[in-house]
């Protein structure tokens, strides 16, 4: 592979406010934000990457300025023979200053975000889609799953997800355990066999209530649980949890290292792993954690609830896992998700194809872009 130099570094701090946004026990999402990075070599070519910053509502401004103040700056004039080199060594540099800082989760953030322009630079390179280049057998297209759908109008938001083409969807749940269970319950009713269906606790309970709620919510058929105790639980309590659970267990979006998701695997028993490309490891990172967890006899399901640039990175990169596991698709509107660019967001009987192009195959269009920019920097 031809040597990548980074030159120029852009970072687009995008925010929109739609109708309704997702609902969940941690709180409401009335903003939908992104933080995009752009990354240009010397020889001219460019890339995409997203950094997670779903909350608090300005959390995209202080990715940026993170970004724009401490980690770019160390990165101009970087040169890589492989993109792969650049997320170890980063993470190896800046790992004092994110724990002296207690920043480690922004810190993660933004490099997950240059791992995934840099992927998608050294594909457009290879003059290959990602998924290609990642691995020369990928899939087509990915399974993908309704998440988060709006529950105050949930007889209608059945009815759409079915009509969108979605044989599956995810419910948040957490709150209290009669109000969980009568929410699955309507659901079945309402979707009468037509969808699956998932349930995420957002890490709402100790071990006890957690053992008790899945008792409870075996009947109804769930795909997985996501996150029922705490993401920094020790592995024992998730071995326990998935040894009693009839439900399978899945964690992974708030686990930030590769062995990190092997001990999950492994010694935690989980049975779905869900890397997220924004929060933890960029492309490079959800790859390996896909290959290494599938190895493992566990699933790869791709989490994700952000822009079109993410999605498209997302469904590469478990398209080249060769993983049966689904990736999440949010069902709320979200303008940065529909409308940053053209992006084929078509599901066919709970399939999607992955976007089509060399790289990630997404570029945001410049107008969309600059009408939801609230805040931007550029390192040279």
């Amino acid at each position: 592979m031809h040597p990548i130099m980074i030159d120029r570094i852009q970072a687009y701090a995008v925010s929109v406010t739609p109708p309704r946004g997702p609902e969940s026990s941690l709180g409401s999402m009335p903003v939908r934000n992104g933080m995009l990075v752009r990354l240009t070599t010397s020889d001219g070519a460019a890339g995409w990457g997203e950094a997670w910053c779903n909350y608090p509502p300005r959390g995209n401004l202080a990715r940026l300025f993170l970004l724009e103040d401490v980690i770019a700056p160390a990165l101009i004039g970087m040169a890589l023979a492989d993109f792969r080199e650049f997320r170890p060594s980063c993470e190896a540099r800046f790992a004092r200053l994110a724990r002296h800082t207690g920043e480690a989760g922004s810190f993660a953030h933004c490099l997950a975000a240059i791992d995934t322009a840099l992927a998608d630079i050294a594909a457009h390179m290879a003059g290959q889609p990602l998924a290609e280049f990642l691995n020369p057998e990928a899939h087509a297209d990915v399974g993908v799953y309704a998440s988060t759908p709006d529950v105050l109008q949930l007889e209608a938001s059945v009815e759409e997800m079915v009509e969108a083409g979605h044989e599956a969807a995810k419910l948040k749940i957490g709150f209290d355990l009669a109000s969980d269970t009568g929410l699955l319950a309507r659901f079945q009713d309402l979707a009468a066999g037509r969808l699956g269906v998932m349930a995420d606790a957002n890490q709402g309970w100790s071990l006890a209530e957690a053992k008790v709620a899945v008792r409870e919510m075996a009947g109804f058929g769930l795909r997985f649980m996501e996150e029922p105790i705490a993401a920094d639980a020790p592995h024992e309590e998730w071995a326990e949890l998935s040894a009693e659970s009839a439900v399978p267990v899945a964690a992974g979006e708030n686990i930030m290292s590769e062995q990190s998701f092997c001990d999950f695997a492994g010694r935690g028993g989980v049975q779905v792993l869900q890397p997220d490309v924004a929060k933890w490891g960029g492309v490079s990172g959800a790859f390996n954690v896909g290959r290494s967890v599938e190895d493992a006899g566990a699933t790869c399901a791709m989490h994700f609830m952000g822009t079109a640039v993410g999605l498209a990175a997302s469904a590469h990169a478990l398209a080249a896992t060769g993983s049966s596991g689904p990736m999440e698709l949010d069902a709320n509107p979200n303008p940065l998700r529909t409308e940053l660019g053209n992006i084929d967001l078509t599901v066919r009987r709970g399939r999607m194809k992955v976007p089509v192009g060399n790289g990630i195959g997404f570029v945001p269009d410049p107008d969309a872009l600059r009408a939801m920019t609230i805040g931007s920097a550029e390192i040279r």
